[in-house]
């Protein structure tokens, strides 16, 4: 149980992160946004892609993950 609720703090730390960043950009873009839209989502993947994308889908899949190890450890009897 304990160990589900660790991993379930880390997912939302990874996701946690990913959002930050995605706001930090789209504020950082917010100009190129006015001016041409398919330009912003470019740069917007392109910033993203690297380090908080694939943080963000780890963060994802480790929730997933707790929350299944967190589900089946609680008891039947309460």
């Amino acid at each position: 149980m304990k160990a589900g609720l660790i991993i379930f703090l880390v997912g939302l730390v990874l996701v946690a992160y990913t959002y930050i960043n995605y706001l930090w950009a789209s504020n950082k873009l917010s100009q190129l946004k006015k001016e041409d839209l398919v330009s912003y989502y470019l740069d917007l993947a392109q910033f993203l892609y690297p380090v908080p994308f694939w943080s963000g889908v780890i963060g994802m899949v480790a929730i997933v993950i707790a929350l299944i190890v967190v589900l089946i450890n609680i008891p039947a009897v309460f």
